[in-house]
């Protein structure tokens, strides 16, 4: 009896371990160290705003015709949405979003989307390519 009772508090502290390295493991985005000078402002975005929900869309549809591997990406959330203005004209539109890739595989990305001096969408960056697993097919000749 002892000793079912020291493995289960060993099985809720590695619960409560693993939704602290979780936690933790969501937060924002580092400052980049070697960058050197002011950084623009931003305005933050209401996320029903227009300009917020056509970025969304190009976002997902973008996303989904990059590769067929994303053909399930789903929106789970959306941490943040802001505005600021470009380099050379224009705006940017900044998400931070959180993706379903494929049953439960959440993966969450910084996106900026390019608006012209006429706010038409030309493109977007996106931090890093999500990773996707799919089921694998086991080998018939093993």
């Amino acid at each position: 009896l002892v000793s079912m009772k020291a493995s289960l508090m060993r099985a809720k502290l590695a619960w409560v371990a693993a939704l602290a390295l979780a936690y933790l493991a969501r937060g924002k985005v580092l400052r980049n160290p070697e960058f050197t000078g002011t950084v623009p402002e931003r305005t933050p975005l209401d996320v029903q705003s227009d300009e917020a929900q056509q970025a969304l869309r190009y976002v997902l549809t973008e996303m989904k015709r990059l590769s067929n591997q994303y053909r399930y990406l789903r929106l789970v959330n959306v941490q943040s949405v802001s505005k600021g203005s470009a380099n050379f004209n224009g705006t940017n539109t900044f998400l931070d979003l959180e993706f379903d890739m494929l049953k439960e595989q959440l993966s969450r990305h910084d996106i900026i989307v390019f608006r012209s001096e006429d706010a038409a969408i030309t493109g977007m960056a996106i931090d890093e390519f999500p990773q996707v697993k799919f089921r694998q097919i086991p080998d018939p000749d093993v």
